[in-house]
């Protein structure tokens, strides 16, 4: 009785006559689009991706230009009282992390002996 229930599969009449055939197609047909979408798709991600990165670098240009030109109004006012104390605009860019060009190393530099 067990043995004749898996003689037969179920789906040989499920997915038969005209129902398999409509599977069949409309699995094609799915198949033949996603490959031919595939490479637009593609195509629209790498390019929004471009636009996106670019649109992004100048945007943070602006903003740093913006952040810069703040920073200059607002220290504008206090430079006197720092070039009494002896720093200059350019000593306080060249401190800072951001600045273009950095300080020398200070400190000892110690080479390596190989016998200790």
């Amino acid at each position: 009785m067990i043995y004749h229930q898996f003689q037969q599969t179920p789906f040989q009449h499920r997915f038969s006559g005209t129902k398999g055939w409509m599977a069949f197609a409309i699995g094609l047909v799915v198949m033949t689009l996603v490959l031919l979408a595939l490479p637009f798709v593609i195509l629209v991600g790498a390019l929004s991706f471009i636009i996106l990165s670019l649109f992004g670098r100048v945007f943070l240009k602006r903003q740093l230009a913006k952040f810069r030109q703040q920073g200059n109004a607002a220290f504008g006012g206090q430079t006197q009282g720092f070039d009494h104390k002896g720093f200059s605009r350019q000593s306080l860019e060249t401190a800072s992390p951001f600045g273009k060009t950095q300080a020398p190393r200070q400190g000892r530099t110690f080479e390596h002996d190989p016998n200790e």
